[in-house]
């Protein structure tokens, strides 16, 4: 080859480098990417095999409280009723009209727009739960408005205030069998 370029005239071109940061950058990103899909897995595989305190869906208040009866057979927030569909397959959703409340606060007016959806056993629930809007959304508005932007921001105080709500709603719709109470959409201003 140095033959041809000499004859040519022509230096052959140098082979380029390949940087070592490239491929170490793509394994890094591998990794995190694993762990977090791992992490997702077990936290989810948690949820379902339950056994211990906190285990559950309904312990942590992640998905609002859907739950069993406890041992005295008073039905916690989300209850499961006979017949509904297994805990893998979704059930009817239901969404609640949007929230906008005005939060208590000292220091300016501030205003929260929330969106719920509320995941029923069956499709009897849901209408059931349609024919208690009015009900629902003054225990929800009363229970938001008294709520602080503090109350309102982070994972753990969405949570909390999720399976207050949820508590709330099977107060006001005990006959109803929910799964869980979904956050989809939170702007605050």
């Amino acid at each position: 080859m140095a033959e041809q370029a000499e004859a040519g005239g022509k230096e052959a071109p140098a082979p380029k480098r390949s940087s070592k940061l490239a491929p170490m950058l793509i394994g890094v990103n591998v990794l995190a990417l694993i762990s977090v899909v791992g992490f997702v897995l077990m936290r989810n595989a948690g949820a379902r095999g339950g056994g211990g305190e906190g285990s559950g869906k309904a312990a942590s208040g992640e998905h609002g409280g859907a739950g069993e009866a406890s041992e005295g057979g008073e039905k916690r927030p989300g209850a499961k009723k006979k017949g509904s569909t297994p805990d893998d397959m979704p059930g009817p959703m239901l969404r609640l009209p949007d929230f906008v409340v005005h939060l208590r606060n000292s220091d300016a007016d501030r205003y929260a727009r929330m969106s719920f959806e509320v995941e029923v056993d069956t499709e009897e629930d849901k209408t059931r739960l349609t024919a208690l809007m009015p009900a629902i959304r003054d225990n929800f508005i009363t229970f938001l408005s008294d709520r602080t932007i503090e109350e309102m921001r982070g994972s753990e105080a969405i949570a909390r205030t999720k399976q207050a709500l949820a508590v709330r709603l099977q107060q006001v719709a005990p006959s109803v069998g929910f799964r869980a109470l979904y956050l989809t959409d939170l702007v605050i201003q």
